[in-house]
């Protein structure tokens, strides 16, 4: 009598669901980098009277750059580019990177931080949108209407004054919706670039490094040519700690964030990304004490929410390296590829 064989394992059971989670640390590592990020506005907060945020942004690239030198050296990775499409998409990345700071930075001295902080987040769509016709990622009716959901949430924090009314007393403005919208369009293009690039296999520290002298150099214009009176240097003592450590900071989390874009889809990057709104309200609790609102609780459980259903849906969909791969073909080159990597729960990870 022959053996009975065990039926096999669900493809949806939760022990294949948390192998697969274990495999993608990019989930993890965008949540860290968001986290530091927050940390990082949160110590602007305590120099913001002392030096201009401007200033705070060119001298934390600086120490980003600087960083980076020894890491470089350590790691044996060169910052030469081998060809003339490295040189493209690292100068077009570096470009839309900086104008999106520089935009963002105009636009909010012309309108509430909630406003420009909805309309920042509500571009989420475009990410998908246009990863799918450029990057071909996929992207669905459900994930549009997760989109929806998390722009929800978005705007029960931010509640912008286009919606719930009020304001802050900034007066309004056509130029400060504008200008926070094409920053906004600048990142999603400066994300889908790092994508590109790190498909091409450039090291995730060299787009940093080279993002920062493009920043560093647009910062120190926009200082120069929007502040009377010159630079100003931060007095010894705990102004100039606070100021290292968010370089510091912004170094981590800006080589986390650059690592996940380049190495996973960006759809799922910038849903998670829109949950820096819910750590801000968190660290402003545990270091400010200021508590949130119920209908900012409620806007964070949505926000969350929506993240976790993304981050299930994408990792039990594990062949999830995009229909071009399904057809047996690399991402974005075309090329056909016959390779596979064995994964732990029984499936084939094509690469």
């Amino acid at each position: 009598m022959e053996p009975i064989a065990s039926p096999a394992p669900s493809r949806c059971s939760l022990g294949i669901l948390c192998a697969r989670l274990c495999k993608r640390p990019t989930i993890y590592l965008t949540l860290i980098s968001i986290f530091l990020f927050d940390l990082q506005y949160v110590l602007i907060r305590f120099i913001k009277y002392t030096v201009p945020v401007l200033e705070v942004i060119s001298a934390s690239y600086g120490m980003i750059a600087l960083f980076l030198i020894p890491l470089l050296i350590y790691l044996e990775v060169s910052l030469r580019l081998v060809s003339r499409e490295h040189v493209l998409l690292i100068s077009l990345s570096g470009l839309t990177h900086a104008a999106g700071i520089s935009f963002f930075y105009l636009g909010l001295a012309r309108m509430p931080a909630g406003d420009a902080t909805a309309i920042c987040l509500m571009t989420t769509i475009c990410v998908g949108i246009f990863g799918r016709i450029f990057l071909e990622e996929p992207f669905d009716f459900v994930d549009l209407i997760l989109v929806i959901f998390d722009l929800g949430g978005v705007v029960l924090i931010a509640r912008p004054s286009f919606i719930f009314g009020g304001g802050d007393g900034q007066e309004a403005s056509a130029l400060g919706p504008l200008a926070v919208l094409l920053s906004s369009v600048m990142f999603e293009a400066t994300f889908l670039l790092t994508r590109r690039m790190g498909v091409l296999g450039i090291n995730s520290l060299v787009i940093v490094f080279y993002h920062s002298l493009f920043i560093i150099t647009t910062t120190a214009l926009m200082t120069m040519f929007l502040r009377e009176g010159g630079w100003v240097v931060p007095p010894c003592g705990m102004e100039r700690y606070v100021l290292v450590a968010i370089g510091s900071l912004l170094c981590v989390a800006r080589c986390l964030l650059m690592y996940c874009y380049a190495n996973e889809q960006t759809f799922l990057v910038s849903i998670l990304s829109t949950n820096e709104v819910v750590f801000g309200y968190i660290l402003e609790f545990a270091i400010l004490g200021t508590a949130p609102d119920p209908i900012a609780t409620l806007g964070a459980a949505l926000m969350v929410s929506v993240s976790i259903i993304v981050s299930i849906k994408r990792v039990r969909n594990f062949s999830f390296r995009f229909s071009c791969l399904r057809r047996g073909r690399h991402i974005l080159t075309g090329k056909p590829t016959d390779r596979t990597i064995p994964s732990a729960d029984g499936f084939e990870d094509v690469r």
